[in-house]
C-alpha cells in the first residue's frame, strides 16, 4: 500500500505517479504529471482524490494537493465514497 500525498493514509494500491516519491527538491504544482510522470488515475478511498484527474481536469482549474486537503478537512474528512467514519490503520 502507498501513502496518499493528500490525506496521508496508506490505502493506495499503486504509486500515485510514475516518479513516486517525488525527486528531492522538486517543485510540485498541478498538473503533477509534468514533473512526476504518468498518473495512476486511482481514487484514494480515504479522501477521494483522483491522481491525474483532480490535478489535471482538462477544462477546469487544476487542484493542488494542499487545496484539496484543505477542502476535505473543512468538509469533515469524508471517505472517498462520501461517508464519514473512523480512519483505519494507515
Amino acid at each position: 500500500m502507498y501513502e496518499c500525498p493528500v490525506c496521508g493514509e496508506s490505502y493506495l494500491t499503486v504509486k500515485p505517479y510514475a516518479l513516486w516519491p517525488p525527486p528531492e527538491g522538486a517543485e510540485l504544482n498541478p498538473p503533477y504529471e509534468l514533473v512526476l510522470g504518468a498518473p495512476s488515475y486511482e481514487v484514494c478511498p480515504r479522501c477521494g482524490f483522483e491522481f491525474g484527474n483532480d490535478d489535471n481536469p482538462g477544462t477546469a482549474r487544476p487542484v493542488s494537493f494542499e487545496e484539496y486537503r484543505t477542502e476535505w478537512v473543512a468538509d469533515g474528512k469524508p471517505w472517498g465514497d462520501g461517508s464519514v467514519r473512523e480512519a483505519g490503520p494507515g
